[in-house]
C-alpha cells in the first residue's frame, strides 16, 4: 500500500476510533477488552483495506466489522468471554443491526418480538436509558452527564436493566407469550 493510503488510514482511524469504542462499549464489550476488540477490527480492517469502497462511510464499515468480531467472540468462548449478559449482548448485537432486520428473516422472531415485548414492559426512565445507551451509543458516562445522575448509579441501573431483560427474554421464549414480566 501507498504511503499515501497508510496517511489517509491512520487519519481514519483517529477519527473513528472513539466512537468505535464507545460502540463496542455499547454491545456489551467488558471494558478491559474494549481495546483489544478495537486493536483487532482496525487491523483486519487494514487487511480488507482493498474490500472498502472508497465512497462509503468508513466508521460504519469499521463498526461492521467491529459487530462480526464481537459475534464471532461470542461464539467463540462463552466461558471465557470477555461479553456480560451473553444472550442480551447477542439481542442487543442483532438490534444494533436494526436496518439489516428485514434481510434477517425469521430465525429469531421469537427472540426479537420477546426482546421488544420486554423493553416495552421497562418503565419510562429505563426505556430511555436502554435507547440512550444501546441506541444512540452514549456511554454511562454520557447518559449520567445527560440525565444529572452519577456515572456509577446509571452503570448499576443498566446492570439491573439487562438482568430485568434477560430473565424476561428468557421468561418468554421458555413459557411464550402467557408470561407477563
Amino acid at each position: 500500500m501507498e504511503q499515501r493510503d497508510q496517511a489517509w488510514f491512520i487519519a481514519q482511524v483517529r477519527l473513528h476510533q472513539s466512537r468505535l469504542r464507545a460502540s463496542i462499549r455499547a454491545l456489551g464489550v467488558r471494558a478491559e477488552a474494549v481495546d483489544d476488540i478495537a486493536q483487532d477490527t482496525f487491523l483486519l480492517a487494514w487487511q480488507k483495506i482493498g474490500e472498502f469502497d472508497p465512497a462509503g462511510n468508513f466508521g460504519a464499515w469499521v463498526a461492521q466489522i467491529a459487530r462480526r468480531l464481537i459475534a464471532n467472540e461470542r461464539r467463540k468462548d462463552a466461558r471465557r468471554s470477555r461479553l456480560l449478559a451473553g444472550e442480551v449482548t447477542d439481542l442487543l448485537l442483532q438490534l444494533a443491526a436494526e436496518k439489516d432486520l428485514a434481510r434477517a428473516g425469521t430465525e429469531k422472531a421469537d427472540e426479537f418480538a420477546a426482546l421488544r415485548t420486554c423493553l416495552e414492559k421497562l418503565p419510562p426512565h429505563g426505556r430511555e436509558i436502554i435507547r440512550l445507551r444501546y441506541f444512540e451509543n452514549l456511554s454511562p458516562g454520557a447518559i449520567a452527564s445527560q440525565l444529572d445522575r452519577p456515572s456509577d448509579a446509571v452503570r448499576q441501573f443498566l446492570l439491573r436493566l439487562r438482568r430485568k431483560l434477560l430473565e424476561c427474554v428468557e421468561g418468554r421464549l421458555w413459557f411464550g407469550n402467557r408470561v407477563t414480566r
